[in-house]
């Protein structure tokens, strides 16, 4: 066995040791503060054993709240918070995120665990602008490894409780942690399929969700610490660092000004209220919006004439038999996000169509003809892919850039396979792939009769 120094003081001494020969005597050395140097097996027997107490503790919040022992399930929370085997696995999530050249090796992770503590330390991500697919612009937080390790672990808590809190759990319709956007697409081409003549699609989009939730109202409805929602989610209570930009929006405190932020700051960008609410980019503040949009369409309660109910994160939508039915569901969703109490919360669009004229969904376009549902991806988002693709082969055709066939024939892929439900994304790639050939037709082979050089 080998022993050696620890990258990171864990709050005591370094003690050079014999590697204990269980991974639990391993994690309790570390939280000792004597962290012993593991090897290429060893490192795997640790991870493997962390990945298992963490599933642990998943079985038993659960058990716990489906007994109804809520207190209990809160108490295992907390262990599983400070556990060093949960902070390890939610050290290997984080550091799967970085870039390949920032991430760390075995040693480096196991050094920080000790940093991992979501009750003292708090985040200061970095604040960037990413404009939005239609319109302006939101503010994306990026956290380093221990604090984007601190919302893993804190999302890993949470999990359990959003699956079978009695009051917090998810509602059956939300799909974010259930499927994702395929489960959504399928439910809801099931549910056109047997609309009757005259059904509607209600689509609500919630208008600045995670901005707009309040750091008390998330206490009460997550059962989190006030302490772990204030430095580690709470947007007012942490101190943001931006960055590329000299400007940044005014009347912000919490915005660090000697760093710079990705864009000059401009009017339309809905600041400066818009630094306020819950991190966006954090893997905690999924969850945390899960429960709470939950919370709403609980008490919404809106079944009257409704087929299905499809809820994406923060886009609600809904298959009605009727127009009048929309209406009454379309107020039913709007009240309850005004009146829920981590908001209120308001609706950026809110629209009723007819199935048959067709509607704008999860990056699709949908319509009845008849028996048949029809899916194509949204035309504007469509048509921009396509101009900007264009643009990229003729300025690789020119010369321009150096960008090769095969690079551009794996973005059109990559694009094709994001819209699996669109029956014609086949032939769609087979034209662009025949345009790619055209543009930049592939190198003849050299024949091995000729002389290198001619």
């Amino acid at each position: 066995m080998t022993t050696g120094t620890a990258a990171h003081d864990l709050g005591a001494p370094f003690i050079a040791q014999r590697l204990p020969e269980r991974p639990a005597e391993i994690l309790s050395a570390i939280g000792r503060g004597q962290a012993p140097m593991l090897s290429k097996t060893e490192w795997p027997m640790l991870k493997q054993y962390a990945k298992d107490r963490v599933r642990r503790f998943d079985a038993e919040i659960e058990n716990r709240l489906r007994m109804g022992d809520l207190r209990a399930a809160k108490h295992k929370a907390r262990k599983m918070l400070a556990c060093p085997a949960a902070r390890l696995v939610a050290l290997i999530r984080s550091n799967a995120k970085l870039k390949p050249t920032k991430r760390r090796d075995h040693a480096a992770l196991i050094a920080e665990i000790g940093a991992v503590d979501v009750f003292r330390r708090a985040a200061s991500p970095c604040m960037e602008w990413q404009p939005k697919p239609d319109r302006g612009s939101r503010p994306i937080y990026k956290f380093g490894l221990v604090d984007g390790a601190c919302a893993a672990l804190i999302a890993m808590a949470l999990k359990p409780f959003a699956r079978a809190h009695p009051r917090l759990a998810c509602h059956p319709a939300q799909v974010l942690l259930a499927g994702g956007s395929p489960a959504a697409c399928e439910r809801l081409r099931s549910a056109l399929e047997q609309a009757p003549d005259g059904a509607a699609f209600v689509h609500i989009d919630v208008r600045r969700f995670y901005q707009s939730m309040t750091c008390a109202g998330l206490a009460r409805m997550t059962g989190l610490p006030p302490e772990v929602i204030h430095r580690h989610l709470s947007v007012e209570h942490l101190k943001v660092r931006a960055r590329n930009s000299k400007e940044y929006p005014t009347g912000q405190e919490n915005v660090d000004p000697g760093v710079r932020h990705s864009a000059p700051y401009k009017p339309e960008r809905e600041t400066p209220e818009v630094l306020s609410g819950l991190t966006t980019g954090s893997a905690a503040s999924s969850t945390v919006a899960e429960i709470v949009m939950g919370h709403i369409l609980r008490d919404a309660r809106a079944t009257e004439g409704l087929i299905t109910l499809i809820v994406y994160s923060d886009n609600v939508g809904a298959v009605v038999r009727s127009q009048e039915a929309a209406l009454v569901f379309k107020e039913a969703i709007l009240r309850a996000l005004r009146r829920s109490e981590a908001g209120p919360f308001g609706a950026g669009e809110a629209s009723i169509c007819d199935v048959r004229a067709g509607f704008n969904f999860l990056g699709y376009r949908w319509q009845k003809d008849g028996e048949a549902v029809i899916v194509e991806p949204t035309r504007h988002r469509h048509e921009l892919w396509q101009i900007a693709f264009r643009t990229d082969l003729m300025e690789a055709g020119a010369g321009l850039t150096r960008r090769a066939r095969d690079e551009l024939r794996a973005q059109l892929r990559c694009y094709a396979n994001g819209k699996r439900e669109w029956e014609g994304r086949l032939d769609f790639v087979a034209r662009y792939e025949a345009l790619i050939d055209l543009v930049l037709p592939p190198a003849e082979p050299v024949s091995a009769d000729l002389p290198p050089g001619r």
